[in-house]
């Protein structure tokens, strides 16, 4: 971003830019997306969109930013709910609960999805991985006894991006080979196994 917004005004001028950036791919898709197109949406010139932002490119890696927050706020409203100790269940539910949330995006999950390997993804891994990893700190010291996990902080790496890369495969494919069902199962199946691995 160029220009940080200080003043009401210029933050309402940055969440109307980065919605806009919304509705076009999921009107246009990504490809056809253009920033002319995104300021006539959000009702601005293109010189007060470079205002802000340099390109198409930095406009979706704030809404990807923007919409990731978005999402662990409401895994977290989810989490809290989770009254289990079994980390077979949570990791389930947890999984479940994060397709069930994408699959209620419109286009513009799915146009993430399809392009997830020429996004600029990297920030919105790097929040999920310091999420889980604090979560997982606090659940893994609460019951230390049942779970004791050594090196948490590389399988939460390893766990975050095998597990993001393959719902995105999932949800992005028009015709998987398997079915969700089967993601979820054996995607819990792999963690809960990986976790569990040379405990102390």
């Amino acid at each position: 971003m160029k220009k940080r917004p200080q003043q009401e005004r210029s933050q309402q001028m940055v969440s109307t830019l980065i919605e806009a950036t919304a509705k076009c791919i999921s009107k246009y898709g990504l490809d056809a997306v253009t920033t002319p197109k995104i300021a006539e949406m959000a009702g601005v010139s293109v010189g007060s969109l470079y205002q802000y932002y340099d390109d198409k490119q930095a406009l979706i890696e704030a809404l990807i930013e923007q919409n990731t927050h978005h999402v662990i706020k409401e895994f977290q409203e989810f989490v809290i709910q989770i009254e289990a100790e079994n980390l077979d269940e949570i990791v389930r539910k947890s999984i479940q609960y994060g397709f069930n949330l994408l699959g209620q995006s419109d286009r513009l999950f799915l146009e993430i999805a399809k392009n997830w390997h020429r996004l600029p993804v990297q920030k919105m891994v790097n929040i999920w991985q310091g999420y889980f990893l604090d979560f997982g700190r606090l659940f893994f010291a609460k019951h230390y006894q049942s779970h004791a996990i050594q090196n948490l902080h590389i399988k939460f790496y390893i766990i975050v991006n095998s597990t993001l890369f393959t719902m995105m495969q999932f949800m992005s494919s028009n015709n998987p080979l398997i079915s969700q069902d089967e993601v979820v199962n054996e995607l819990t199946d792999m963690i809960v196994s990986y976790l569990q691995q040379n405990r102390s």
